[in-house]
């Protein structure tokens, strides 16, 4: 009997079901999510019941995702996301294959982040280090992917963590600073992609910031004065900087709230929903037209309040280099 391939299958060219001298199968990888790498995957049958390539003998071929480097790894394949137009009163629930990039964590609290790549998370660092919070143990690091029900995450994609790596001018002590919010989870093993479970690309270019530009942010954080049991998500504009600094301005008085240049905001005054608590360390999700791929242009950060005004967050561009590099070692 053929030995079957990781992430993908075989079929017969010859007699199906036939294992004898001189049958051959064809080998192939689940595409477009995993490609076939080190031969053709046609094998024959030998004498002695070894099954073999003309290139390679014995040797299986592999199905690895994309080109195989973890920031290019075919990415940003989400369906689309919500309604088409219109303006946005509340959040909205989301459905399977929506946000396939979505993740859900329970550190210290829920909270999200994305898939980057086949096991890598991105996250923020304050939901893993929260401000002015001092730590009683070990925390519980396991990240939930691929469903949109916090019970179905739970019970079925537990992802235990390898290694956390927090960028390094956060600074948990500094509670009114954000500043460097931005952390990756490197999980201990390979999540097998899918329609449901796909990686988000990183962002190449300033045009994906450009005021108005609409963006979806996902994920469980409350709703109606609870944690939401199911993804949701919202549509929100990019906002000018100079309009969030002077509504900062208005709300700050007693606050010292630090709007960095790298963050930035999005959202409105006149919408009637934003992020909240729970959805920190999820994306803010840009589709580039020009690719036709969903891009992660913004990490939930910080903000004033629950579903007001603007939200801050980290602006994913300023740190590409720094996530290439960590993901890469």
């Amino acid at each position: 009997m053929p030995r079957s391939l990781p992430n993908g299958a075989f079929n017969y060219t010859t007699r199906e079901g036939v294992n004898t001298y001189e049958a051959r199968i064809q080998y192939c990888c689940h595409e477009p999510f995993y490609k076939m790498h080190s031969n053709d995957g046609l094998y024959t049958c030998m004498a002695q019941g070894i099954w073999k390539n003309e290139l390679v003998g014995e040797k299986m071929p592999w199905c690895l995702p994309g080109e195989w480097k973890p920031a290019t790894v075919l990415c940003g394949l989400g369906s689309q996301a919500g309604p088409g137009g219109g303006r946005i009163i509340g959040s909205q629930k989301a459905k399977l294959g929506n946000f396939p990039w979505q993740a859900y964590t329970n550190i210290h609290w829920p909270g999200g982040g994305a898939l980057l790549g086949d096991r890598w998370i991105l996250t923020a660092a304050h939901t893993i280090n929260p401000k002015d919070h001092k730590a009683q143990g070990s925390p519980n690091l396991d990240v939930f992917l691929g469903h949109v029900n916090v019970e179905d995450s739970t019970k079925l994609s537990n992802h235990p963590v390898r290694r956390v790596i927090i960028h390094p001018d956060y600074r948990q002590e500094e509670s009114h600073s954000f500043e460097g919010d931005i952390a990756l989870l490197e999980l201990e093993n390979s999540v097998t992609l899918g329609p449901n479970l796909l990686p988000i690309c990183l962002p190449d270019n300033e045009t994906l910031y450009d005021p108005g530009l609409i963006g979806y942010v996902s994920g469980f954080g409350i709703m109606e004065e609870r944690i939401s049991h199911d993804l949701r998500f919202v549509r929100l504009p990019a906002a000018r900087r100079e309009t969030c600094e002077h509504w900062l301005r208005q709300k700050k008085k007693n606050r010292n709230d630090v709007f960095s240049e790298n963050m930035f905001c999005a959202g409105s005054p006149t919408l009637k929903h934003n992020v909240c608590r729970g959805d920190a360390g999820g994306v803010f999700a840009v589709r580039d037209k020009k690719n036709d791929r969903w891009v992660a242009t913004g990490i939930v950060t910080w903000g004033i309040g629950c579903g007001e005004g603007y939200g801050f967050y980290t602006n994913v561009l300023k740190y590409v280099d720094w996530i290439k590099k960590e993901m890469e070692v």
